[in-house]
């Protein structure tokens, strides 16, 4: 492997690892969904704030009377109240981010792998890493579709608990994808840069490759 495809696929290795760093701050942030509250009764004298990841968040109710916090802990509150998220989606999602992030582990270390030895091995190749990639890629978009199917059919419609909204509080149509979302989008870019450069990677060795192999055929019609 020539020097140029090492430092390619070296580069591969700083993506990843820059993928892997987006999807554990998105497994650890709190803010898959932003969202704002008002009362019924008396909208124009309340307001409320709350966001919430994958496992835990935050809301701030104010009635007029200054603004109270309450910690959200989702999986106590998806098992008492199951209507607060659809589980199989909430599931899906959280599945699929710790598969991308397996995934994108295995890209870093197999890149760190190739660029400092020659591997014969199949997986552990060059061409292994297409397979990571495209494997981070998928299981990255997939958390996204999961999350999307949850924010159009769960989350825009609602993000407080059943006491808060038998206080005539709503968040209805109120609700917006947080950062946290965006990690996984910029995750899922970043496995896809690293299949572009490993495919200029190769194309540069085929390069490399065919004037050698004219070469030999124009000597060999020489001697003749």
């Amino acid at each position: 492997m020539n020097w140029y495809r090492r430092l390619m696929i070296f580069v591969t290795f700083f993506i990843s690892c820059a993928a892997m760093a987006l999807l554990v701050a998105a497994l650890g942030t709190k803010h898959w969904a932003d969202a704002r509250a008002k009362r019924a009764k008396n909208p124009a004298e309340s307001d409320g704030r709350i966001h919430f990841g994958l496992f835990e968040g935050r809301k701030e109710l104010n009635v007029a009377y200054g603004w109270r916090t309450y910690e959200i802990n989702v999986v106590d509150l998806l098992k008492s109240e199951p209507e607060f998220l659809i589980y199989g989606f909430w599931l899906g999602t959280v599945a699929s981010v710790c598969a991308g992030l397996l995934f994108s582990t295995l890209s870093a270390i197999f890149a760190a792998v190739n660029t400092a030895t020659t591997t014969s091995r199949c997986l552990a190749k060059v061409n292994g890493l297409y397979v990571w990639n495209f494997l981070a890629v998928f299981f990255d978009l997939l958390a996204l579709c999961f999350w999307v199917g949850q924010f159009f059919m769960s989350i825009q419609y609602n993000v407080l608990s059943r006491e808060d909204k038998e206080n005539e509080w709503t968040s209805e149509y109120m609700a917006e994808f947080g950062y946290s979302f965006w990690f996984v989008a910029g995750a899922a870019i970043a496995s896809f840069v690293n299949i572009i450069i490993i495919v200029i990677a190769n194309m540069e060795k085929e390069e490399t490759i065919v004037p050698v192999l004219e070469e030999k055929t124009n000597g060999a019609i020489m001697l003749y």
